[in-house]
């Protein structure tokens, strides 16, 4: 019988347990992100996007928009988009080494007990960092996905699928692509504001 090689007795008689795994980047990330959520940023950063993607979709349907349509609707939001997005991605950067320049030297967060400091720290950084991990994603995808439309409305395979169900498939993608371009937007608006009042206090200091 076959045993598993970590499982396996070393001489000493004891068991060779795996290591434990590091959670991801991303996933650091966002458990700093998320540590700042309340009623309000959840309205406005996640409710907000999907609402107004259920009612653009919404108008799209009742139009009588054809999937053809709404995929080269997608294609022209990316091309449309991407410049915005590079631009925010670079001023999220710049933010993040504007708060380490200041930060380093600085007690910008002097009022705030010693406890929390690393908590609301890690949280400003984070928010930069989400921003640009979101928008650098929509950007990447948004390329291959202009890319590979010219070959995929071609493929004879598709012209054979119900209409019925390229319509649910196309619709269902809108939804959440069109909610997390308008997120990433409503983040870094939020952003611009933690970058003034950082400015502001930082100033203070002086």
């Amino acid at each position: 019988m076959l045993k598993w090689p970590l499982r396996k007795e070393s001489h000493k008689g004891t068991k060779i347990r795996p290591t434990n795994k590091k959670p991801h980047d991303s996933q650091l990330i966002w458990k700093s992100f998320s540590e700042g959520f309340n009623k309000r940023r959840i309205i406005r950063e996640f409710v907000i996007p999907l609402t107004i993607s259920l009612l653009a979709i919404l108008l799209l349907f009742v139009s009588n928009i054809t999937v053809t349509e709404v995929l080269l609707k997608i294609k022209e939001i990316n091309s449309q988009v991407a410049p915005l997005i590079a631009i925010q991605t670079g001023f999220n950067m710049t933010c993040l080494s504007l708060i380490t320049s200041f930060n380093k030297d600085k007690n910008t967060f002097s009022k705030v007990q010693e406890s929390e400091k690393d908590s609301v720290l890690k949280q400003l950084i984070s928010s930069f960092a989400y921003c640009v991990f979101i928008q650098t994603g929509i950007l990447i995808f948004g390329v291959v996905y202009n890319i590979i439309l010219e070959g995929l409305l071609g493929l004879d395979y598709l012209k054979n699928v119900n209409q019925t169900l390229k319509e649910i498939l196309v619709f269902v993608f809108f939804i959440p692509w069109l909610s997390i371009i308008l997120h990433s937007f409503m983040v870094f608006l939020r952003n611009v504001t933690l970058i003034y009042k950082f400015i502001l206090v930082s100033v203070k200091k002086q």
